[in-house]
């Protein structure tokens, strides 16, 4: 069967036409096959990100933005992610919006989190990474806000010190006309104080001459003095044991006859008769301290209009 030449055009029109269509598909982002799972990003500012940017997780593409939609009403960019079904993400997936190299693209990085797996259609968490300008910038404005600091407090520090120099000058001053009026002082006294200086001098070998003759004359003086206080201290302390030896020996002879029963305290210590006496004496003193308090008129007799007692009369009468 022939083919005619009006078919093999046609039909190569239609197959470059189909080609057309699916290359300018996927240059829009369409995946005509079907092989990857769609998922919502929501972001405050995309930075310049542009479709089919690549969507990487740990360095490697894994997708890629399909599309990109403003929302004037939230004051919001979403962006649609087109992710290869391989890659199971999770409901603490953040999708974050970074630099691409030096060049200043943007891309999306895929962090992962363990968690609960989720479908096509999710929106995931969007977060913007700072690039290396921001990232330096930053860093920079803390030093910047202490370098101001820094200059402020060395303006106050040269204020003041520009204060201590004019009292530094002030005191230098001072003392050169201190030190003037002592040099003049010194320059009209001079002759004085070449005369004191002379007199305590001499004054100073008349002491020298003096207390060498004092030395010479007491040498022999405390000599015999310390002959003297050695030969009483040991006369006194002979004195003394000596005194202390006797009465030891009266002490411990007054006890060795209170040990032999002699003599009025050797009895006290050694016989019981005495302190059975004793004892007995006083119960009787205390039976007649009783009798006394409960009869009275036995022993005491006495009359208001100093006649006899009743009962002396009745004896006289018998």
């Amino acid at each position: 069967m022939k083919i005619s030449k009006e078919a093999k055009v046609g039909l190569l029109g239609i197959v470059a036409i189909a080609v057309f269509y699916l290359g300018f598909n996927f240059l829009k982002g369409l995946d005509l096959f079907s092989t990857e799972n769609e998922y919502m990003v929501v972001f405050d500012d995309v930075q310049g990100l542009q479709t089919s940017n690549q969507v990487s997780y740990k360095g490697v593409t894994v997708g890629r933005v399909l599309k990109i939609t403003p929302d004037q009403e939230n004051e919001q960019i979403r962006v649609t992610l087109a992710v290869r079904k391989k890659i199971v993400l999770t409901d603490r997936t953040v999708a974050l919006l970074a630099d691409d190299g030096l060049i200043g693209g943007k891309l999306i990085k895929l962090d992962i989190q363990p968690g609960k797996e989720i479908g096509e259609g999710t929106s995931l968490i969007g977060e913007t990474q700072l690039g290396l300008a921001d990232s330096a910038i930053e860093q920079i404005t803390p030093a910047l806000h202490n370098v101001d600091s820094l200059v402020i407090n060395l303006n106050k520090i040269v204020s003041q010190f520009d204060q201590t120099g004019y009292a530094l000058n002030a005191l230098l001053e001072s003392a050169k006309q201190t030190s003037n009026g002592v040099n003049a002082v010194l320059a009209n006294n001079q002759s004085k104080l070449a005369e004191i200086t002379t007199n305590a001098a001499l004054l100073t070998a008349n002491l020298n001459q003096l207390t060498s003759k004092l030395d010479s004359q007491m040498a022999p003086i405390m000599a015999e003095t310390g002959q003297f206080t050695k030969q009483l201290n040991t006369l006194e302390l002979e004195e003394t044991v000596s005194s202390l030896n006797e009465t030891v020996n009266g002490l411990k002879v007054v006890l060795d006859n209170v040990n032999q029963g002699q003599g009025t305290l050797g009895k006290l210590t050694s016989d019981d008769s005495l302190y059975t006496n004793l004892d007995r004496t006083a119960a009787s003193l205390e039976a007649l301290l009783s009798d006394m308090k409960a009869n009275p008129r036995r022993y005491v007799h006495f009359s208001l209009f100093g006649g006899k007692d009743k009962s002396e009369k009745k004896k006289e009468k018998q």
